[in-house]
């Protein structure tokens, strides 16, 4: 483990620039990125990372509130609307996690395309 800060050079391709993002913002020069697969829908929600044969149940599990489903009350130009937003995270969807040096945890950041 390095002790000096990670320097961000903004190369490479987004998986790239947004791992070294992490460890610059976060000190975090540990973990990986990787693709992983909705397996179950809430309220059993879990992942599969892919190449592991485990899934990751709801309690490993700390999620990117924005792709549960939600609703927002907004004022535009004066008058109030209600938006949903529907639920992102259904069973087949992939979706971008990093999973940290530790492995106790993993972070789903947005969906895959």
């Amino acid at each position: 483990m390095s002790v000096f800060k990670p320097e961000y050079s903004g190369e490479g391709g987004a998986l790239n620039r947004l791992r070294e993002a992490i460890q610059v913002l976060g000190y975090n020069d540990g973990g990986d990125i990787k693709i992983a697969v909705i397996t179950s829908e809430y309220p059993k929600f879990a992942i599969q990372v892919q190449s592991e044969t485990i899934e990751t149940p709801a309690e490993g599990i700390i999620c990117n509130p924005d792709l549960f489903q939600r609703t927002e009350t907004v004022k535009i130009n004066g008058i109030v609307s209600t938006i949903e937003y529907p639920n992102k995270l259904v069973k087949g969807a992939r979706v971008y996690v990093f999973e940290p040096e530790h492995q106790q945890l993993l972070y789903v950041l947005t969906l895959a395309e």
